[in-house]
């Protein structure tokens, strides 16, 4: 009874699903031809479809790079102008502040110094031998003798 129940299985999954017939034939060349053709041009687009997405991403990132620079370049720009316009306004706040004028006022005022009556040169001394020359000359002396006992 269980062999009967087992062939009852089977012709009822046979009955359920159709029965596929395979068709044989021959393929021709040009048959073959044209589907190696097809193939080439589904993976000619494939390739183009990914070349051209990946130049565009490329295209993409650079444009970004490009804005980015652009916008710290612009940033120095404004940083360049700013420093040369304080820089400007030192020099003139500089210059107010050397006057001569300016500098024999504070002289009067802060430090009590007057204007002399008179101007009296003195005649030029001289010193002697700077230390420099004497070294000179003492290192020629020495060279001499160094020279001879070797």
């Amino acid at each position: 009874m269980a062999a009967r129940s087992s062939a009852v299985r089977q012709q009822s999954a046979s009955a359920k699903k159709p029965q596929r017939h395979s068709q044989l034939g021959v393929v021709d060349r040009r048959h073959l031809l044209e589907r190696a053709r097809r193939r080439q041009a589904r993976l000619l687009v494939t390739l183009s479809g990914a070349v051209l997405a990946g130049a565009l991403t490329v295209a993409a990132g650079g444009h970004a790079l490009l804005t980015s620079e652009q916008y710290r370049a612009d940033g120095l720009q404004s940083s360049l102008a700013s420093a040369i316009a304080t820089q400007q306004s030192l020099q003139a706040e500089r210059a107010a502040l050397e006057t001569p004028s300016r500098i024999l006022r504070l002289a009067k005022e802060r430090f009590k110094m007057v204007t002399p009556t008179g101007v009296t040169y003195l005649q030029p001394v001289n010193p002697g031998e700077t230390v420099a020359q004497a070294h000179q000359s003492h290192a020629a002396r020495k060279s001499p003798d160094h020279h001879r006992s070797h």
